[in-house]
């Protein structure tokens, strides 16, 4: 367990086990006097760490943050990405949950905020509906299917999902970090569930509905917003609206994100979480997430 007493936080590494008994390494950050908590639903190929200047700043204005690493990826994983048995769909159904439930057990009666970058947003529905969602901020959270994406990167989407994807597989047995994929390592059936979804133009949904789950989307009715940089090739507006209508029965709106208004040069798929992004947006996101952002939601 790691102290910083300049920002009077504490990290406390801890193991997630899921409803199917798969352990996924996490971490609480902790303040002093947390009055909510929060989990960081990761991206695909995004490893824990990368939220950690997040949740510090979360934590230093008074969210108990969880951050983790899904099945097979980051510190999660336990063996060689191609003997990886992990589905995308595990992600969904027993990873997110398992860390909304873990937190909320933690540290019981405290409102509970998900943040969800990319594929953490998508699958955020899933959760136990009994936690006590306060809110969802999703940011560059979209459909994933590669026609609604922005040019050129959708020519490439397209032939990732039909040309180098699969050839990888017949070579290497998984997605490999490199050139062409600059995340972790993609065990092979995450790949395959990726695929299905980036070539669909229904993205999850039929995958949700043959599951029987549709009902979680339905049945979310915490407020959501989602926002996306305005030169994401991946979250623009129209993949974004389409995600927000999965959350039919929640009071949802998205902000665009002027990449010029910040001063900070190129956003794209993942810049805002990037550090530098600590003092010209988190704040935005921290007011909307707290009780006093928006007293038409508060829940007495």
């Amino acid at each position: 367990m790691a102290r910083d007493a300049a920002s009077l936080t504490t990290l406390r590494p801890v193991r997630l086990r899921t409803a199917d008994g798969k352990l996924l390494s996490a971490c609480f950050t902790v303040p002093d006097d947390p009055t909510a908590v929060m989990v960081v639903n990761p991206a695909t190929g995004y490893r824990k760490d990368f939220y950690a200047p997040f949740a510090q700043a979360a934590a230093e204005n008074g969210w108990v943050v969880l951050t983790f690493d899904y099945r097979g990826q980051g510190e999660s994983a336990r063996c060689h990405p191609r003997r990886e048995t992990a589905r995308m769909l595990d992600w969904a159904v027993y990873d997110i949950p398992a860390a909304a439930d873990a937190a909320c057990q933690a540290f019981p009666g405290l409102p509970l905020d998900i943040v969800g970058h990319s594929i953490g947003g998508q699958f955020a529905a899933l959760i136990d509906p009994a936690l006590p969602v306060r809110r969802l901020a999703m940011l560059s959270a979209s459909s994933g299917y590669w026609g609604d994406q922005s040019a050129p990167l959708k020519y490439f989407a397209w032939a990732f999902w039909r040309l180098f994807g699969p050839a990888y597989l017949l070579l290497r047995g998984h997605i490999p970090k490199g050139v062409l994929w600059r995340g972790e390592p993609l065990p092979p059936r995450v790949f395959a569930d990726w695929r299905e979804f980036g070539v669909n133009p229904e993205c999850f949904r039929d995958a949700i509905a043959e599951l029987g789950l549709t009902s979680r989307y339905e049945g979310f009715t915490a407020p959501v917003r989602a926002w996306t940089p305005d030169d994401d090739p991946i979250a623009n507006p129209q993949t974004v609206r389409w995600l927000l209508e999965r959350y039919e029965n929640a009071p949802t709106e998205m902000k665009l994100v002027r990449h010029e208004d910040t001063g900070l040069g190129a956003l794209g798929h993942d810049g805002l979480f990037r550090s530098n992004m600590a003092d010209v947006f988190w704040p935005q996101v921290f007011r909307w997430l707290s009780l006093d952002a928006d007293p038409a939601h508060r829940r007495d």
